[in-house]
């Protein structure tokens, strides 16, 4: 990219950065190398950033996928880069040197208001339609605004709920329960029953929060105000936030997050321990083998079923690349939801399958050893699992649910007083007024 481009870019972008803008060196831009590329009628190069850690199993799996994806094809190769492309790739955009594809969290907000992305739609003529329609419904309009696909989801994670099966047997409990009633029933039966052991560990954050708000019946905005206002002051946010209440006031249950609960559940403390997908392993992991660990979807509240938010990283491409770049982009893209590459991941990376096709590739003997994932995938079948909101003004809603129910739950407030709080906060943030 010329300087003078550069620098309108940034002139540009000035209101959608923050200071301290950090300028990446050594990665040459797409642009430059689809130039090279047109010249030698040869290969495009593709720069891709994204923020897994190549010792972990998604970064593994994904730098094998990368590697298999550039033996396999002579037209296009793809550059693999670990950063945080969350936060770096607008200052690179900034500074001309931002990758052609990244991975970016559900929060893309502040890429969009920087006009920042290029929409998918436009290269879809690329994108077979049998590998398009077996994509989960969830997944696919997971980074969708007003009809265009600016975020393609890559890793997609729900939340879900493993269990000491020792624990339970200790208890008599011969199943998980199916309701939140049930639930409730159990955890008491394992305080009485297994004295010393913690009977449910649960995360305060709003992932963990509004999959039983919505199986209660709650709604994320009000109905009839489109996406101005939130919708807890309702009897499915009064039941949900009493429900986790009585569970902490009667010591069945504690606030607990990340390695903390692995830990803990690893070491026979902990019964039931609430989580996601992307968590799935490291609590098996940290069992080590010594007792038998369960896994399951959330229960069905009184809607009559579960419910629960599809979160995760997205395939996103940067502006001020070619055309050319872009038709690589969306080669690589279309590869990775083709089966073989789906069944790849889903069975190393620790995350599902993202495609009906990909889930069915996978042998049944996968499953019966690791049925995290199975669960993990039937969630995202669910009709009843939304993508997480992405504009900016909800991740201040979420941020204000999160300390909403901390309070309640805590006995720091009443459940009314919060959702009283809870409400007036959370709609004063969705009419513009931002606290960030």
């Amino acid at each position: 990219m010329k300087k003078g481009k550069a620098m309108a870019r940034q002139l540009g972008m000035m209101s959608a950065l923050t200071a301290g803008t950090v300028v990446l060196a050594g990665c040459g831009t797409g642009a430059a190398n689809a130039a090279g590329a047109s010249v030698k009628a040869e290969t495009v190069t593709i720069s891709f950033w994204e923020s897994h850690s190549s010792s972990n199993p998604p970064g593994i799996a994904l730098a094998h996928l990368i590697q298999e994806f550039n033996q396999t094809h002579k037209r296009v190769k793809v550059n693999l880069t670990i950063t945080k492309a969350s936060h770096k790739a607008l200052g690179a955009l900034a500074a001309g040197d931002a990758p052609v594809v990244a991975w970016i969290s559900h929060y893309d907000g502040n890429f969009l208001a920087a006009h920042a992305l290029v929409s998918w739609n436009k290269y879809f003529s690329g994108f077979p339609v049998a590998e398009r329609n077996s994509i989960f419904p969830v997944v696919w309009s997971n980074g969708e605004v007003n009809g265009q696909h600016y975020r393609i989801q890559a890793n997609a994670k729900v939340s879900e709920l493993v269990y000491n099966k020792a624990i339970f047997a200790k208890a008599g409990i011969k199943s998980f329960p199916a309701t939140w009633t049930q639930l409730a029933q159990d955890v008491s039966i394992i305080k009485q029953r297994v004295p010393g052991v913690i009977p449910l560990a649960w995360k305060d954050s709003s992932a963990h929060i509004l999959p039983p708000f919505l199986s209660n019946g709650g709604k994320l905005f009000k109905p009839g105000t489109g996406t101005k206002q939130v919708d807890f002051l309702s009897p499915a946010a009064r039941e949900t936030f009493s429900y986790f209440r009585n569970l902490y006031q009667q010591k069945e249950m504690i606030f607990a997050h990340g390695s903390a609960i692995a830990a803990d559940f690893g070491a026979g403390k902990i019964a039931i321990a609430d989580g996601t997908s992307a968590g799935y392993f490291l609590k098996v992991n940290a069992a080590h083998g010594a007792f038998p660990v369960g896994v399951a979807g959330y229960p069905t509240g009184s809607t009559g079923h579960s419910a629960n938010l599809d979160q995760g990283l997205g395939f996103v491409m940067m502006v001020d690349h070619t055309p050319a770049d872009y038709k690589a982009a969306t080669t690589f893209i279309s590869w990775w939801f083709s089966p073989k590459v789906q069944a790849y991941w889903g069975t190393h990376s620790g995350y599902p399958p993202e495609t009906r096709a990909g889930l069915a590739a996978i042998p049944q003997s996968f499953f019966a050893k690791n049925p995290g994932v199975l669960v993990s995938a039937q969630a995202l079948e669910s009709p009843y699992t939304i993508p997480r909101p992405v504009p900016t003004a909800y991740k201040e809603v979420q941020s204000a649910l999160d300390t909403a129910f901390y309070n309640a739950v805590t006995g720091r407030t009443t459940v009314q007083q919060s959702l009283q709080s809870l409400q007036k906060q959370a709609d004063s943030y969705l009419s513009g007024q931002s606290a960030l």
